[in-house]
């Protein structure tokens, strides 16, 4: 199992991070995405691969670059998380409980009342409504980047190269994943903001939100709005207990 962890500015946390990840999986990858704080000297000594881009160019093509490397020396699953200290690398043991060449893993935060900023909430609902009509199946939490990518998704997955550099990417993998009948499957973990960030958040709700929605409302329409899939993820989401997580299978695919 290999480890992604994408960076840009995080000297005060990636340090810890890697070392309490390095517990649980045999190699990291930190792909430093144009850090111009000293990030990457804060990982001196430590047992860690380091990739470097030459400038920002987002958190996807970051991510994917990771994966291309965790993938050539022989990974066959790979455990992506934020080097911000808001994915708790101790929650890696209940991903790795769930593997399965045909499943995505995917972190849903669950928060207790007032612990979650109003308005990343409100965005994340918005996406996670959107995402999962796309998908045809409801998604508890779209917007979390704690994920288990086997890396046999990406054999049947590509995207355009404008939709590889932000969030988009990681919205947009898991609408393509299920339409090629890979499942999707929550494990619970902890929502952690104003108590661990040590700077304001890289994610944008309103204009990174908007990228998203463009997207979808683009595989909608080219599926004629995909109405069999609204239907299932508005079921899918009334049936769902929060409490237990639920695995779309094989079967119910469209």
């Amino acid at each position: 199992m290999a480890a992604v962890i994408p960076v840009y500015n995080e000297r005060l946390t990636i340090a810890d991070i890697v070392r309490r990840t390095s517990r649980y999986v045999d190699q990291i990858i930190v792909v430093d995405d144009g850090s111009t704080d000293g990030s990457l000297e804060t990982l001196d000594g430590l047992d860690v691969q380091i990739l470097r881009s030459p400038g920002n160019r987002g958190k996807g093509e970051a991510l994917l670059r990771g994966i291309e490397v965790a993938r050539n020396a022989g990974a066959a699953f790979v455990i992506t998380l934020d080097a911000d200290g808001q994915h708790p690398p101790e929650c890696i043991p209940d991903f790795l409980k769930n593997l399965d060449p045909d499943r995505i893993v995917v972190g849903a935060r669950v928060a207790k009342a007032g612990t979650s900023p109003t308005a990343r909430l409100r965005a994340n609902r918005v996406a996670n409504f959107f995402i999962s009509w796309a998908a045809g199946h409801w998604i508890q939490d779209t917007q979390c980047g704690y994920r288990v990518y086997p890396v046999r998704v990406f054999d049947h997955i590509r995207l355009r190269q404008r939709r590889k550099s932000g969030f988009v990417f990681e919205s947009e993998i898991l609408i393509e994943a299920c339409r090629h009948g890979f499942q999707v499957m929550p494990v619970p973990i902890p929502a952690l903001y104003a108590s661990v960030l040590q700077r304001p958040s890289h994610f944008r709700p309103v204009f990174d939100i908007a990228a998203i929605v463009i997207m979808v409302a683009g595989k909608l329409i080219t599926r004629g709005f995909f109405i069999p899939g609204l239907v299932r993820c508005l079921r899918e989401r009334r049936h769902h207990d929060p409490r237990r997580p639920c695995i779309q299978t094989p079967d119910t695919a469209l």
